[in-house]
């Protein structure tokens, strides 16, 4: 019985770790490309939207960390284990999407401030297209993470199949302000990419907050201390 459990768990915990491997590659896949789109169409939704994907993949990261590194035993150079090398990756890595959110709302204002004044030019139907792209992507990303939630009754790969949709709900409003910026509307777009700033921040927040929680982080030469 005690091995027919193991198995069970070991079977669960390869295929949430193959979804999170292919969460990963596609975010660094659309992110490269939203990135690629936006500088070259010159929109400021699409680039803060490259972001929002890289910080995705800095959340699945987390996951997997956790996963191998949280788990581990004591020994003699970790006497007090490694669960909290776990919360001081993930402050780290909050931070990276979070000064690279301030940096593209700080330009965002710019080009809100240059469309008042009809300086700025419309993003390139490139923008839209991939914004398309995008949308697509992501809904299968919805399903294909949640068939397999349901198949081994995950709720973490379901929290995660749900966190695909919300990304398509803020790809479609990319999709219309870019869309609404090619046809005059021009402060779409930058509006668009505050937004969608705001987002990174929150995300960048919650990632600091849930690695900490109610525990205090020591600092104790290179690892960390239990309270």
């Amino acid at each position: 019985m005690v091995n027919i459990l193991k198995e069970q768990l070991n079977s669960e915990s390869k295929v949430a770790m193959r979804v999170s491997k292919v969460s990963i590659f596609v975010n660094i896949l659309l992110s490269v490309i939203k990135l690629g789109a936006g500088i070259l169409a010159n929109s400021g939704a699409m680039t803060s939207d490259a972001v929002h994907s890289a910080s995705d993949v800095l959340s699945t990261f987390i996951v997997i960390i956790g996963m191998k590194i949280g788990g581990q035993n004591a020994d003699e150079k970790h006497q007090y284990g490694h669960e909290k090398l776990e919360y001081i990756v993930a402050i780290f890595l909050s931070i990276l999407p979070g000064l690279t959110g301030l940096g593209i709302g700080y330009e965002g204002i710019g080009r809100i401030e240059k469309a008042l004044n009809g300086d700025l030019p419309a993003p390139g139907i490139l923008a839209l297209i991939v914004a398309i792209l995008s949308i697509l992507v992501k809904e299968w990303m919805y399903w294909y993470t949640r068939n397999s939630a349901k198949k081994i009754n995950s709720p973490s790969l379901m929290a995660d199949a749900w966190h695909h949709r919300s990304d398509t709900f803020s790809l479609v409003r990319s999709l219309i302000s870019i869309g609404g910026s090619i046809i005059g509307f021009k402060i779409l777009d930058p509006l668009a990419a505050i937004f969608i700033v705001i987002i990174i921040l929150k995300v960048s927040y919650d990632i600091g907050k849930d690695c900490g929680g109610d525990k205090k982080i020591d600092f104790r030469g290179s690892w960390c201390k239990r309270d």
